[in-house]
Parts: structure tokens; C-alpha cells; sequence
């Protein structure tokens, strides 16, 4: 079973019940909706030949396609997973989430997991607390058996 196939069945339909169509650079969109909220998983495959800060950028612009994110009106809290053959040699600080709520998608977590199950990733914090669910999302991705 591939690492995207484990992702989706460990979150949904329990955490996130609905799916989005994918495409070729996007290979899992995952929503729920609280309330007025919208939130994605999102798994991507890692391109070791680009720096990490396009890589989230271009993920970004994949969600905001393919979840229909507007700023102001329709945000969308984006966990982001990108799937890689081994982690690269990076720090959970160049993996840059988002500091405000002042775009249409908002990275709230950056995952990268290996193929050989090692795993590295940053969420937002303010004070201690969470949002989106990310501290939750992090450890069902590490407790997956890859």
C-alpha cells in the first residue's frame, strides 16, 4: 500500500469526510468544514530539485484551485504533506507555515514524510495552542505505519 493510500485511510472519511478531485501534481485533497472553517490535507510529492519555500508556494496555489479558496470570504486551513524518498536535509524552521490569516489558503502545517517512515514538520503555534487540528494531523501522520 503506497504512503498516500495510508494518509487518506487514516483520515478519511473519520477527520476529513470529504475528497477532492486530484490531479498529477496534487495526489490527495482532503476537506471537512466546521462552521463557517474550511480545512485541507493535501499530500504532494516532494521535488528534491526545488527549494522547499516554491514547493509550499505551489501548493498553495494548488489548494486555492482546487478547494475554490477565496481571501475574506471563503480561507481555507491548509495542513500540507509532501511525500519524499528521504527527507532532505532541512530544518523544521525552513518549513514555513503561515503567521496570519491574510491569504485564501493558509498553510497551517508543513509535513514531509520518507518513504522509510522518518518525518519532519511544522504547524502553527500561538502561545502554545494549535489551530486547524495540526498537533492532532501530526501525530496520526507519524503514527502511521509506513
Amino acid at each position: 500500500m503506497s504512503i498516500v493510500s495510508k494518509i487518506e485511510n487514516a483520515f478519511f472519511p473519520e477527520v476529513y469526510p470529504n475528497s477532492l478531485p486530484t490531479c498529477s501534481d496534487l495526489s490527495l485533497c482532503l476537506v471537512k468544514k466546521k462552521n463557517l472553517a474550511k480545512y485541507t490535507l493535501s499530500v504532494i510529492k516532494f521535488d528534491s530539485n526545488l527549494d522547499i519555500k516554491i514547493q509550499i508556494a505551489n501548493a498553495r496555489k494548488l489548494i486555492k484551485q482546487h478547494a475554490s479558496a477565496m481571501w475574506l470570504f471563503k480561507e481555507v486551513g491548509a495542513y500540507v504533506v509532501f511525500v519524499c524518498d528521504e527527507l532532505p536535509d532541512l530544518s523544521e524552521s525552513q518549513l514555513e507555515i503561515d503567521r496570519t490569516g491574510f491569504h485564501a489558503v493558509i498553510i497551517q502545517g508543513v509535513h514531509l514524510v520518507s518513504r522509510s517512515g522518518e518525518h519532519l514538520y511544522n504547524h502553527s503555534k500561538w502561545l502554545n495552542k494549535s489551530f486547524g487540528g495540526t498537533e492532532s494531523i501530526a501525530s496520526r501522520l507519524v503514527n502511521i505505519a509506513i
